[in-house]
């Protein structure tokens, strides 16, 4: 049994299902261009974790920057990076997630 569960348990990862895409993607709505490049994009990731030789550095890459590039369209560009992250990754206490919850941010 771990000494801290809230630092030590594994991040519990939920499956990506087509109701999620949806949701993250009805920004695309109404732009094409941009949404055939979101698909080129993943297609890239895709093949980097999936064609020999396997090129997970280049992936992980890929999304730290996707992530870093969605940042400032989120509730959070005004207030915490490090927060951001924490909610992005699963890795928010009970403490914090009230915190959120108090200045407004919906997630």
């Amino acid at each position: 049994m771990p000494d801290n569960p809230n630092t030590e348990k594994p991040t519990e990862l939920h499956p990506l299902d087509t109701e999620d895409w949806e949701i993250a993607f009805a920004a695309y709505k109404g732009h094409p261009g941009a949404a055939v490049m979101m698909g080129f994009n993943l297609m890239v990731l895709k093949s980097y974790i999936s064609v020999e030789p396997l090129q997970l550095d280049k992936a992980l890459e890929g999304i730290e920057r996707a992530v870093e590039v969605l940042y400032p369209f989120t509730q959070f560009h005004e207030m915490c990076h490090d927060m951001y992250v924490k909610l992005i990754s699963g890795n928010l206490t009970l403490e914090e997630e009230e915190k959120l919850k108090k200045w407004g941010i919906k997630f």
